[in-house]
């Protein structure tokens, strides 16, 4: 037998309506900063130094000394075979749109058919436009330009490409790897500009249209917005804004052969920390930069959006589906008033967003620039990592583990005050019990190296308020415009009608009166006899038809 749904939970509440919970689905980006450690080539392991596969050797692209290129095209086909299915594009689509790539690299004109169609029978799964459509043609291109083009996740979900140099030599790098998310919270609703206004006259009659921006696909994506919607171009477009805004052009120069590596999606900006000088307020207050910056980026795409959003009030009431079909609704407003007009003012509804930008989790990379050498840890795996990286016989495998620690177990928040991040976790191993204690510091600010038996990790839940989980860094209201209208109705003031009118509708209003008080007293009356019988037969002697009447 199933099991009923209880409405009741074990402490005996119900359910109840609560304006504090966040709208469903908030957006996740990233933010890479990368690390300047003051590490020489000697404190690096030899095979971070020398081994991994150049993203040209992997792409099969080849310079010989004379400077001329040629691409194997085995080995171009298998790598952005694998770069395409990492994206999540199905295996026909890939295959349709690799199968030019040898034709492009011998520099002939590709026979698009496969065997037995004929000449002009349409391929299968074409590639999209803005997708994969001419894909092959530009990796040649950049290939004989001594660039490797590499698919990688762009804004919102769509694809991306990125080159980096066919000369590359490994360059290992260290990152912080800043989550970061946006949530929502709904406010209070407000009447907007006037949409339409119009008057009928007493006794008039008319029909309303009401169109709005979901009217029809192209207005839906124009007006959509990540404040209130999940539509994938308004994360597209929100994405591009903040790289806009958190990118400017030399950094994104310099950063471009880390993001093929990284393959990273939503990466909404760049920053780097160093030991040197004043490292952990530098590093701070790039974070606060970057805040501002995104929170200007969703107050412009908020902004952008709410712009598109226009309402019409004609003489009909309409509803349009996005496959094109088209439902009528028409609704019928009448004056019922004899004396005076009826004015009808049309508004928008406006709807208060309250919007946070919040840091979730902090996470170490590495990666040298080789092709498939990308490493991701958490903060709790920080001694695995560099374990691999760093030479033991170096002994810089604690100092680099405490000044990452260090940069990551303290944040400011919107209000500029520090939230301790990391916590210790100590593991017993002769208890076989975990211990969570706060990170302690030395005089130089810098904490113990995490041990086999210690590790630090990013704390859970809300850290410093009760808004949103991790650390708030930023807040601000946003209005957005909604599909919807209000209506007011006023009347006017002034009569319609003359003197002569006036009584004569006066005098019908005095004969209603009369008739209700008569109806009135004779139910009353009735309601006064005790006696059924002698009831019935008043009530059919008051209530029966004259005999002039027809029956």
């Amino acid at each position: 037998m199933a099991g009923s749904i209880e409405f009741l939970s074990s402490t005996g509440d119900i359910a109840r309506v609560n304006y504090s919970v966040p709208l469903p689905g908030s957006h996740q980006g990233r933010r890479l900063v990368r690390l300047d450690l003051g590490l020489a080539a000697a404190d690096w392991a030899e095979a971070e130094l020398t081994g991994g596969t150049t993203p040209a050797l992997a792409a099969g692209i080849h310079r010989d000394q004379s400077g001329k290129i040629t691409i194997d095209p085995g080995a171009a086909t298998t790598f952005l075979r694998k770069k395409l299915t990492r994206l999540g594009y199905p295996a026909a689509d890939i295959d349709t749109a690799l199968a030019v790539l040898p034709g492009e690299i011998e520099g002939n004109d590709p026979p698009p058919q496969q065997p037995g169609l004929a000449p002009d029978t349409p391929l299968p799964n074409p590639p999209k436009p803005g997708g994969l459509d001419g894909l092959a043609k530009r990796f040649v291109s950049a290939a004989r330009e001594g660039m490797v083009l590499s698919p990688l996740p762009g804004p919102g979900g769509s694809d991306v490409t990125e080159t980096v140099p066919v000369d590359i030599e490994p360059d290992p790098q260290l990152f912080l790897v800043e989550k970061v998310a946006i949530s929502s919270f709904l406010g209070d609703y407000g009447m907007g500009k006037t949409v339409k206004t119009f008057t009928l006259l007493p006794g008039e009659s008319t029909t309303i249209r009401v169109k709005t921006w979901q009217s029809t696909k192209k207005s839906r994506k124009e007006s959509s917005s990540i404040i209130d919607s999940h539509e994938d171009e308004a994360k597209e477009r929100f994405e591009t804004t903040v790289q806009n805004e958190t990118t400017d052009k030399s950094t994104k120069s310099q950063e471009e052969k880390w993001s093929v590596e990284a393959e990273a999606s939503a990466m909404w900006g760049w920053g780097s920390a160093s030991v040197k000088g004043s490292a952990s307020g530098e590093y701070q207050s790039g974070r606060e930069q970057f805040a501002k910056q995104v929170s200007s980026a969703v107050g412009e795409h908020a902004k952008t959006a709410s712009s598109k959003r226009e309402l019409s009030v004609t003489s009909e009431s309409e509803v349009s589906v996005e496959d094109g079909s088209e439902e009528v609704i028409e609704r019928t407003i009448t004056n019922v008033n004899v004396r005076r007009v009826l004015n009808f003012v049309f508004r928008e509804l406006n709807q208060e967003y309250q919007t946070h930008l919040h840091l979730t989790d902090i996470h170490v990379a590495y990666t040298n620039g080789m092709d498939g050498v990308w490493r991701e840890v958490p903060i709790s795996g920080l001694r695995g990592l560099l374990a691999e990286l760093l030479n033991e016989g170096g002994g810089r495998r604690d100092e680099i583990a405490r000044q990452i620690v260090k940069f990551a177990s303290v944040v400011f928040d919107g209000n500029d005050e520090p939230v301790r991040t990391l916590e210790l976790v100590t593991y017993d191993p002769i208890q076989d019990t975990f211990t969570i204690s706060p990170v302690v510091k030395d005089a130089d600010g810098l904490p113990e190296a995490p041990t086999q038996n210690q590790f630090y990790r990013f704390k859970k839940g809300n850290l410093a308020q009760d808004l949103v989980p991790g650390v708030l860094l930023s807040t601000q209201n946003i209005v957005m415009r909604t599909d919807s209208v209000i209506v007011e109705a006023l009347l006017g003031e002034s009569d319609a009608l003359d003197a002569f009118a006036m009584e004569i509708q006066g005098a019908a209003a005095t004969a209603k009166t009369l008739a209700n008080q008569r109806e009135s007293l004779i139910q009353d009356t009735l309601a006064a006899i005790p006696d059924p019988e002698q009831r019935a037969t008043l009530a059919a002697a008051l209530f029966a038809p004259h005999a002039s009447e027809p029956s």
